[in-house]
């Protein structure tokens, strides 16, 4: 059975990870983006390569995505 590790065990033991925590803490900490925007566009990213992987490619997406999407595309207008 694999164990699987926590993103402080990865962060610590696979320096591509690290790296990429290390890029994302920096944008933060130069203001650059807030916490929430981060976490949007990491959803944003992960729907984007599912959609366009060979797993997703051509099928539309769940509704209960295209209504996620929705709430967030309103909120960021709020947000302007």
């Amino acid at each position: 059975m694999t164990v699987m590790k926590t993103p402080e065990e990865k962060f610590y033991n696979d320096a591509e990870y690290a790296n990429l925590v290390n890029t994302i803490e920096s944008l933060l900490h130069r203001a650059h983006f807030t916490p929430s925007e981060v976490r949007e566009a990491a959803t944003l990213a992960c729907i984007h390569y599912e959609t366009r992987s060979s797993r997703g490619f051509g099928q539309p997406l769940p509704s209960e995505v295209t209504k996620s999407l929705d709430c967030l595309a309103a909120y960021r207008q709020t947000q302007t």
